[in-house]
């Protein structure tokens, strides 16, 4: 105990709430330190993260996410509520907000998963969210993050309100998320936004300058009649203006710079990384193309998609006419199954007459493609397309050349390669033979090898497909006919979809393996005619990837290829550390998990003895009340190294700098121990050592440097050594080892005693003797 008592003074800075020190002597009355939930902070907090969660279930179109964000919002600010209100274990219930909001987040996403798992929503959830416009379908993973993420903004706004004081800093966090999600609003929605969220946050601001609340206890009734029949009236002027904001730009602001009004590469997955699946069911005397989008902006290098542009899309008409000039022919029955998040309908080329019963969706006359106004296809969907019969070689070469002047975009290309400028002068003038000789030429000498996913096909591929390696996939074969078709003249673009499909059962299914790329090129008077074509020959592929798609049709290359298996046994050499690395790796996370439950064991212990000597004392009176707060406070002391368990707490004060709360708590714990209050301690003195025990366990922790903190966190020296054990406590586990001894040191130990025994008869018998 020596090095304790030899420690200098620990300094423990007074609480500024306070104001100046005060003489030692017995307990008065003081205001609270501790901060108390402002209703008036509480109700700005509620208010603006209400107005945020209603801002940011615009983005869905619904109110059921409204409701599910509001309600998030709601518990964060009444959770402060809760910490503030108690007096104990505050630490332990802010950390419980996290697993609470998202055991009732879970919760709100079990109706409608269908049995998928939590992160297989969120998964869903978020994927829709990057793929598809506002309004997003609000599917079950929306409703545990909605709840998770407004917990937390409404549990800042209301901390920062509560804790600083300032009930302004409320307004900051829902502030920042009104003005991350109002940019994303839908058209359609604006206008019911802007009055969801704008009201509530009226309201915020109404409470928040409305005065506060020693003020307001001055008033009279009359006058606060007045004022709220005034606020009522500048309310209409509010919502007045809340709609005009909205038909402008100032709550709802268009982006300086949308990635989706610029031509996007394609993104293509794998076919071993798509789920094998019914995407769609056909009905029809043709096997396609089915026609999902087109490739139709070239940059030089790689072919991009099509830029978005919602002036772009008009409704169809009511009679499902598309195009007059086209006669239907052909009817086509489609059936949607698993689709996944995509907006845009399978669909035919060149299509003339539609049909969706009950739907109303939008037409993109440039890429002849139709899509669903808001959120993904509807499921188990059937809708028909009409399209006239396709114009055979013979119509095409009675077209004539030249393309109209909203066509040009479609005719840019680089110059051609030396391979492409010499077939050039060898080939017809008619567009449609020029292009048809180009084509025969390149399927003359290329050979398919690999997966068909889009990348760059820059001219020097072409010139290698023709005059070089002659090897490409399939995507790339299809862009060499694309680029073929403009140097010829003839304006073209990659079509996208799938060709095709297999008959199950009664109904012919396309899966994802169905996918293909063709040519499409314009003639006037038909429009963009698909031009379906394969490689003659293709490279015999030694492995097993699923992404290699094999047609009957296509034959092997003139290189021959033979498949040898030679079995070979395979040794694999590996080092010393590299076994104990691998080890390593598996155990760390297990050591130190152990190591940290380990290191946390001593905080949980002492939480649960202050709880269990605070349930002690209130059963035993106000005295023991006074000495379990006492003894919080030296045991904190034990715990930051400047404790002394023989010290009395009069004697204590002479161990720390002069501090008036820790002379009050003091000569309370004195009186009421020992002195004139025991008697007669109340609930007054019991909340007073409380508030003073509290406050100094606060500042005597917070004055110390960082490392001897994060040692007192983890320390037993207060479980090991308590300042008295006439209160409760909870003793550390110590592992006793039982290890039973051997028969014979009991046996020679007896025959010690006995010969001890014996003579010290001996000894007494002598002396009997000689007296």
């Amino acid at each position: 105990m020596s090095t304790v008592l030899d420690r200098p003074p620990v300094d423990v800075p007074p609480d500024p709430a306070q104001g100046p020190p005060e003489e030692a002597g017995p307990p008065a009355a003081r205001p609270d330190e501790r901060p108390r939930p402002s209703g008036r902070a509480l109700a700005v907090a509620a208010l603006s993260a209400t107005a945020a969660a209603a801002m940011t279930g615009g983005i869905f179109g619904s109110w059921a996410a409204r409701l599910f964000a509001e309600a998030g919002a709601l518990l964060g600010v009444g959770w402060v509520y809760l910490v503030f209100r108690r007096r104990t274990g505050r630490p332990v219930l802010q950390l419980l907000l996290l697993p609470v909001a998202i055991g009732v987040g879970g919760l709100s996403a079990i109706p409608g998963s269908n049995g998928r798992s939590p992160g297989e929503l969120l998964g869903t959830a978020v994927r829709t969210g990057r793929v598809l416009r506002p309004p997003i379908p609000f599917d079950p993973g929306w409703r545990p993050l909605l709840v998770v993420v407004f917990a937390i903004i409404g549990f800042a706004g209301a901390w920062l309100a509560t804790a600083a004081r300032r009930p302004k800093m409320a307004l900051l966090p829902p502030l920042a998320v009104v003005a991350l999600t109002a940019i994303s609003q839908p058209a359609q929605g604006q206008l019911v936004g802007s009055l969801a969220a704008g009201l509530p946050f009226l309201a915020a601001v109404a409470v928040l300058f409305a005065g506060d609340a020693e003020g307001a206890a001055q008033l009279t009734r009359q006058f606060e009649a007045k004022r709220l029949v005034r606020g009522g009236f500048l309310l209409l002027p509010g919502i007045a203006a809340l709609v005009l904001l909205s038909n402008s730009s100032f709550l709802f602001p268009k982006p300086v710079y949308d990635p989706a009004a610029k031509a996007q590469k394609p993104r293509s997955v794998p076919l071993s990384a798509a789920r094998d699946r019914v995407l769609f069911e056909v009905a029809a005397p043709i096997t396609g193309p089915w026609v999902i989008g087109a490739l139709d902006v070239y940059d030089g290098t790689s072919w991009r998609l099509a830029p978005y542009d919602s002036k772009r899309l008009r409704p169809v008409p009511g009679d499902g006419t598309v195009d007059p000039r086209l006669s239907p022919s052909v009817t086509v029955r489609f059936t949607t199954r698993d689709l996944g998040d995509t907006t845009t309908f399978p669909g035919v080329a060149l299509p003339s007459h539609v049909s969706f019963p009950g739907q109303a969706p939008l037409y993109d006359g440039r890429l002849q493609t139709f899509r669903v106004r808001t959120g993904r296809l509807p499921v188990n969907y059937t809708y028909e397309m009409s399209l006239p019969a396709y114009p055979t070689a013979a119509q095409l070469q009675q077209v004539p050349s030249g393309a109209p002047r909203g066509l040009r975009p479609f005719l840019q290309v680089p110059p051609p390669p030396p391979a492409v400028q010499h077939l050039l002068k060898e080939a017809p003038d008619n567009p449609w033979l020029r292009l048809d000789f180009l084509r025969a030429r390149l399927n003359k000498v290329v050979v398919a090898s690999g997966a068909g996913s889009p990348g760059p096909v820059p001219p020097s591929k072409v010139q290698d497909l023709l005059a070089g390696k002659h090897e490409g996939t399939p995507f790339e074969i299809v862009a060499a006919e694309a680029l073929l078709a403009r140097w010829a003249g003839v304006p073209s673009r990659i079509g996208f979809g799938f060709d095709a499909g297999q008959t199950e059962g009664r109904v012919v299914t396309i899966r994802p393996k169905n996918a293909a790329q063709f040519l499409e090129v314009w003639f006037a008077g038909y429009g963009w005619v698909p031009v379906i074509g394969a490689p003659p020959k293709a490279k015999v592929s030694l492995d097993t990837n699923k992404d290699t798609k094999v047609d009957p049709t296509v034959t092997a290359s003139d290189d021959v290829a033979v498949e040898v298996y030679v079995p070979i046994e395979l040794q694999t050499f590996q080092q010393l550390y590299q076994t104990v690395r691998d080890v390593l790796l598996r155990v760390v996370p297990f050591a130190g998990a152990a190591l940290a439950l380990y290191l946390a064991l001593p905080w949980v212990q002492r939480t649960r003895r202050a709880a269990r000597r605070r349930r002690w004392a209130v059963r035993l009176g106000p005295a023991a009340v006074v000495a379990v707060e006492y003894a919080e406070l030296r045991d904190l002391a034990t715990d930051l190294g400047v404790g002394d368990p023989f010290d009395t707490p009069l004697e204590y004060l002479q161990r720390v700098v002069a501090d008036a709360e820790h002379s009050q708590l003091a000569w309370l714990v004195t009186r009421v121990a020992y002195g004139d209050l025991a008697p007669t301690a109340g609930e007054l003195e019991m909340q007073a050592a409380r508030e003073l025990g509290e406050s100094l366990r606060r500042r005597m922790f917070r004055a110390q440097p960082f490392q001897t903190r994060a040692l007192a966190v983890v320390s037993r020296a207060s479980l090991i050594d308590p300042y008295t054990r006439e209160i409760p406590n909870i003793e550390l586990f110590k592992p006793r080892l039982r290890v039973p001894l051997p028969s014979w040191p009991r046996a020679s130990s007896r025959r010690r005693r006995r010969a001890v025994a014996s003579r010290g008869r001996r000894l007494a018998t002598a002396g009997r003797r000689s007296s």
